[in-house]
């Protein structure tokens, strides 16, 4: 499985018979369960202009096999006929693309292979610098569970870190692409603390992903940095993480996704919606002020991990009311 599917499980080692308890976890989601093969995850959505009429938006591939995407996919679409599916690799979105419907790359994963990580090299050297500043600067990287952060000041200095990040980022929570930030210990979860001068300036959140059972990866999902702090802080706590699970056998360190950011010619075979194209290459050069499309991937290209693509699709094709109504879903607009 992917990383990008494979996140969606950080409670579940098996397919079906936890469901419930994620359920609780993340209310937002739905499952669509074939007993003995996996699951679909999405959400229900409904807009008075994007979507008049409930949509099904699927996040990421089936959890199952790949030889079963076929068949869970029928067995979804008997059932809901209306669907988008977001942030699908490029295994499903060819399935997607078999089956008739138009597929676009909606951005890149970035995956770092850990094994042998090292900021040996000119391809990492701005992370080594950002490394270097943050040292000299003072700053110092720590794990801890969330729940054990228990100081009164720690406390404040975490929700006003967040505020802060947050109002910058256009003032609320994201969901459905990134699951939001909880207050309390989760299983697997890692939490890495930065702190400059006994103050606590950033802090970053790793879920696991899994195979048979065992955890092989992680994946970034939540960056919180404090105004005016050393440049190269975040960079500096996922190298953090990343030492530690280099010592425990981790194999990949995933970064997510980077929207919008398309590689020339990487969607050429596919039935692709080239509209939809052209303003997913429109708004990565000219609405970063809406979300820093650019920024994001500069940052991860610095890590000079691995580029995996992934794609937005739609039974009703992928034109701009379909990308809208998943943006709007997510929290985005």
């Amino acid at each position: 499985m992917s990383p990008s599917e494979n996140r969606l499980i950080p409670y579940l080692e098996k397919y079906g018979s936890h469901c419930m308890a994620y359920t609780s976890l993340e209310p937002c989601m739905k499952y669509f369960v074939m007993e003995d093969i996996g699951y679909i995850a999405y959400i229900d959505f409904k807009h008075w202009f994007w979507s008049r009429k409930e949509r099904k938006i699927v996040l990421s591939n089936p959890v199952c096999h790949p030889d079963n995407y076929r068949k869970m996919l029928d067995a979804f679409l008997y059932k809901f006929s209306d669907v988008i599916f977001v942030q699908a690799s490029r295994s499903f979105a060819e399935v997607l693309d078999e089956a008739g419907y138009q597929t676009n790359i909606f951005g890149i994963e970035t995956e770092i292979p850990i094994s042998d990580f090292s900021l040996a090299g000119k391809q990492r050297a701005k992370l080594r610098q950002w490394q270097n500043k943050c040292k000299r600067e003072g700053v110092s990287v720590f794990e801890k569970n969330i729940s054990d952060m228990s100081d009164t000041e720690e406390q404040q200095a975490i929700s006003q870190i967040s505020e802060s990040w947050l109002n910058n980022k256009g003032g609320s929570e994201y969901s459905f692409l990134v699951r939001p930030l909880r207050t309390e210990t989760e299983k697997d979860v890692r939490y890495f603390w930065a702190y400059q001068n006994d103050k606590l300036i950033a802090f970053a959140t790793f879920d696991p992903i899994y195979r048979d059972g065992k955890v092989v990866a992680y994946y970034h999902n939540i960056d919180r940095i404090a105004d005016n702090v050393p440049h190269g802080t975040s960079a500096t706590i996922i190298l953090a993480a990343i030492e530690v699970f280099k010592d425990e056998g981790v194999e990949v360190v995933n970064l997510g996704m980077s929207p919008l950011f398309l590689q020339r010619g990487l969607s050429q075979e596919l039935n692709y919606n080239k509209l939809t194209r052209k303003a997913f290459w429109y708004a990565f050069e000219k609405l970063n002020y809406i979300y820093p499309f650019q920024g994001n991937a500069s940052h991860k290209k610095k890590f000079n991990g691995k580029a995996n693509p992934v794609y937005i699709s739609g039974t009703n094709g992928t034109g701009l009311r379909e990308v809208f109504a998943m943006v709007k879903a997510n929290g985005m607009i």
